[in-house]
């Protein structure tokens, strides 16, 4: 019976002692986040473990604080945020991985005399500070202390660890109240915002709700040949409602702005699942919804690197009424998406009283991680319309809102169809990227046959505090999330518009941008670019011009 004392007062000793570890990430205890954490890889020796409402991964369990202050700046390459810190060695025991196990003396066999009882394998256990395993290998030995003394063993072993827990709960809430704190005193306005939210499902539909805005304002100066001006006024002033039931997969979205000429944005249905046999995943959408065409089209105004997009976003289609289904497979770390929407006028168009002009889209995209931050994605795009006999217009107002004049612009007449084609790249490596696309448009005229085309070609540097985002699921451009302190960005594009061909000669434009972003938290980002213009055999304006801009972004 001594060495089972022995044993037990080990077991007990060794749950509670601790170690140094590098803790990597830390994430809000939920399904998503565990999904998400699971598919990353580590290190045999890093473990992910679930804290309270805390997933972490954490890596070494070191008994001396230099050994873990040595591999620190090797997890940090890939994790800069990585810091080391103490924790039980009991932790590193967690039931996805093999585990040494411990004994669990039922209290009736304390008291028993000569008898040998099996236990039975059971699942773990999570408790606020340890994880608790037996093992059906395991056997009670014969007891031959008496009862008092181990009544009095097994009292002093539990009560001290009942100290350990509550002293580490202190500790660690001292440390919580001290970080609420500082987040509290820098950021007063995230206690409003988290009332616009639910993220927890409520009632017995699960539901779910958020309340957001973006407000956009600019501030220009344009410096052309003959005359130069200054601009200021907002860009954009929208508010969004979105929802959803069950588990999220039913969804809706409701969007309104109150700039610009398109008053209604993303207004939609949907629903996404599943599809288990074929190892997929689907979503279906109906409404006003953007038309999957280009990376940087699809993707939002609140995640693209400049203040507007790309010059050959003059064939852009905006938003339209209709359908979108988009399937998606991930293998390894691959993953394809293929998008494929039949649409006609818009809800704005519809109330202008536009001739109705059906079409269709399909854009196939395949995106690579090699690890975290280090990715590629390519795609291509097609996308026809009836345009029903219509004039069609296209025009470009040098990459700002607030060019009184569009030097290049062409309009055919009688167009009977169109078509659309779109490549686009983007990689990603730690704080580089570099992004491009190509679009050629193809007009069938009652007078003659038409094309143009036009590309852009950018790249963008993170001087420090985070890394350009890439949504996999969507194939978009992820939201920028900088690290405590901020993130500063240094970004260039050139970009190509030609609307050259045949008799139509309305001219062709090139341009370079400098930028540089300053995100100040998730919600508030500063922008300023310098673009040089340079439209050519334009009836208009035929040399170069220049554009100072700056935007105040504040999207919740």
């Amino acid at each position: 019976m001594k060495y089972l004392v022995a044993l037990l007062l080990t077991y007990a000793l060794h749950a509670q002692s601790g170690c140094y570890t590098v803790q990597l990430v830390s994430r809000f205890a939920s399904d998503k986040n565990r999904e998400t954490l699971s598919k990353e890889s580590y290190e045999s020796s890093c473990k992910l473990m679930e804290i309270e409402k805390t997933l972490t991964v954490r890596c070494g369990c070191y008994e001396k604080l230099k050994d873990a202050k040595e591999v620190l700046p090797t997890y940090q390459k890939e994790y800069p945020s990585a810091y080391v810190t103490s924790t039980y060695k009991s932790r590193f025991y967690q039931a996805d991985v093999k585990v040494k196990p411990i004994v669990v003396v039922p209290k009736e066999a304390l008291f028993a005399p000569a008898i040998a009882v099996s236990v039975k394998k059971i699942e773990p256990v999570k408790v606020s500070t340890e994880v608790v395993f037996v093992d059906e290998n395991e056997r009670i030995v014969e007891n031959t202390l008496p009862e008092k003394e181990l009544f009095v063993i097994s009292e002093n072993i539990v009560k001290a660890k009942e100290s350990q827990k509550k002293k580490s709960k202190k500790k660690k809430k001292e440390k919580e109240v001290k970080y609420v704190k500082k987040q509290s005193q820098t950021y007063d306005y995230n206690r409003y915002l988290k009332k616009l939210e639910s993220k927890k499902g409520e009632g017995l539909f699960d539901y779910r709700y958020r309340f957001g805005a973006q407000l956009s304002y600019d501030l220009a100066y344009i410096d052309e040949a003959d005359a130069s001006y200054g601009s200021h006024d907002w860009r954009r002033i929208r508010v969004f409602h979105q929802g959803s039931f069950f588990d999220e997969k039913l969804f809706y979205e409701l969007e309104y702005s109150y700039t610009g000429t398109n008053k209604y944005k993303d207004n939609l249905v949907g629903y996404e699942d599943k599809i288990s046999f074929l190892n997929s995943d689907y979503r279906i959408k109906f409404g006003n919804i953007k038309i999957p065409f280009s990376l940087e089209g699809y993707s939002s105004s609140k995640n693209i690197t400049f203040m507007e997009r790309a010059l050959n976003d003059a064939y852009g289609d905006g938003r339209k009424l209709g359908a979108e289904v988009v399937v998606g497979t991930e293998f390894a770390n691959n993953r394809i998406n293929l998008f494929v929407s039949v649409f006609s006028n818009s809800i704005d168009e519809r109330i202008d009283g536009d001739v109705e002009q059906p079409g269709y889209s399909t854009r196939l995209t395949y995106a690579y991680k090699l690890r975290k931050n280090h990715l590629f994605s390519l795609g291509g795009a097609i996308l026809n319309q009836d345009m029903k006999g219509e004039n069609v217009k296209f025009k470009q107002t040098s990459e700002s809102a607030w060019m009184k004049n569009e030097y290049v612009r062409v309009k055919v007449k009688d167009v009977d169809s169109m078509s659309k084609k779109n490549i686009e790249a983007l990689y990603i490596y730690d704080n580089y990227s570099l992004q491009g696309e190509y679009a050629t448009i193809s007009l069938d005229a009652l007078k003659d046959n038409y094309s143009f085309d036009g590309y852009y070609l950018q790249g963008s540097y993170f001087i420090f505090g985070s890394v350009r985002k890439y949504n996999f699921d969507d194939s978009t451009l992820g939201k920028i999330k900088p690290y405590q302190g901020g993130a500063v960005e240094l970004s260039f594009r050139y970009s190509y518009l030609n609307f050259n061909d045949k008799d139509e000669q309305n001219g062709e434009q090139t341009d370079y941008t400098f930028g540089l972003n300053w995100y100040l938290n998730n919600e508030i980002r500063v922008f300023l670019n310098y673009t040089i213009a340079q439209p050519t055999g334009a009836e208009e304006y035929d040399g170069q011009l220049q554009i100072l801009q700056s935007r105040i972004l504040f999207a919740f």
